[in-house]
């Protein structure tokens, strides 16, 4: 029997977004043991929710020089995973506080998927590997995230539908990933321009033609940032 200890990686309106979320926090992670990681995200998903003002996205760019990393949240999973089932709940379970349908498993939809990152610190069954892959194999909408990113970068997510960046790294040294034997997140489908990602200009000029900042507000305070945060503050006249 498998006895893993998993966590959510949260960027964006999934951690502090009530409307359709708090109920998912509440009774599935333990927001109260949150903490803090280096985790490569940007500025970069056209949101139609968010009066088409810029969203958070994962960019494996952000590793090389001249970019940098972010920060957001890990939220550990109550339950003790005790099967591929269980793992398979949680993974649902968010992918419903996503949006996500029942048609696609509650695992993706046209503007993301929900993606899978074992610990590579971790013997973990290579079982768990092989099932999820069965899971989400022939999904229409991960192979469209997988293209949906710089020629330069590799995709957040592979073809097998696990997230790849590198295991995060905690900002303070309290070792909570040490328990963590899994991760899942949520990958969002970049809006590229011509080839790349908006520049801080087009993010700030959406949000004033808009007149909605609220979303970077919200990050803001819940601190979760990325390399634009200075720059996009000034631009739109948030002080950080």
């Amino acid at each position: 029997m498998l006895r893993l200890r998993g966590g959510v990686i949260i960027i964006g309106s999934l951690l502090w977004d009530n409307e359709n979320r708090k109920k998912w926090r509440e009774n599935d992670l333990s927001y109260g043991d949150r903490f803090r990681v280096y985790l490569p995200i940007r500025y970069g998903r056209c949101s139609g929710g968010r009066q088409n003002t810029y969203t958070m996205v994962f960019s494996t760019k952000c590793y090389s020089k001249g970019y940098g990393l972010g920060t957001g949240w890990i939220l550990p999973i109550k339950a003790e995973i005790n099967s591929f089932d269980d793992l398979k709940r949680e993974a649902c379970e968010m992918g419903e506080a996503e949006g996500f349908d029942e048609e696609n498993n509650w695992l993706s939809s046209e503007w993301g998927s929900v993606a899978l990152l074992l610990n590579p610190n971790k013997k973990i069954d290579l079982a768990i590997k092989d099932k999820w892959r069965e899971l989400l194999s022939g999904n229409e909408y991960k192979e469209r995230l997988m293209n949906a990113h710089l020629k330069s970068e590799k995709s957040a997510i592979d073809s097998n539908g696990f997230l790849a960046i590198r295991w995060p790294k905690e900002i303070t040294s309290e070792g909570k990933l040490e328990d963590i034997d899994f991760l899942i997140a949520t990958v969002t489908k970049s809006t590229l321009i011509n080839g790349k990602y908006p520049t801080v200009y087009q993010i700030a000029d959406a949000m004033k033609k808009a007149k909605y900042c609220n979303y970077f507000a919200k990050n803001r305070e819940h601190e979760i940032t990325t390399f634009q945060d200075a720059k996009l503050s000034k631009l739109i006249g948030i002080l950080i």
